[in-house]
């Protein structure tokens, strides 16, 4: 069996929600001592906002077409 996140279900919950997880590969995630590397961390925050800084009206209003 395989992991999941909180954005599974809530991609489909109601009428649905175009969901995105971006996750940072942490060591003993379940745990309260769990690892993961800075540089890891910081480029995860840098591709977030690169890719919030792309997206403009019709890109986003794309994602809500049926």
């Amino acid at each position: 069996q395989g992991g999941g996140t909180d954005g599974g279900q809530i991609h489909i919950a109601n009428e649905g929600c175009p969901t995105v997880v971006v996750g940072v590969p942490t060591r003993h995630i379940h745990s309260h001592v769990g690892v993961a590397s800075l540089t890891d961390m910081d480029r995860c925050v840098k591709l977030v906002v690169e890719v919030v800084k792309r997206l403009d009206a019709k890109t986003v209003s794309s994602f809500t077409k049926i």
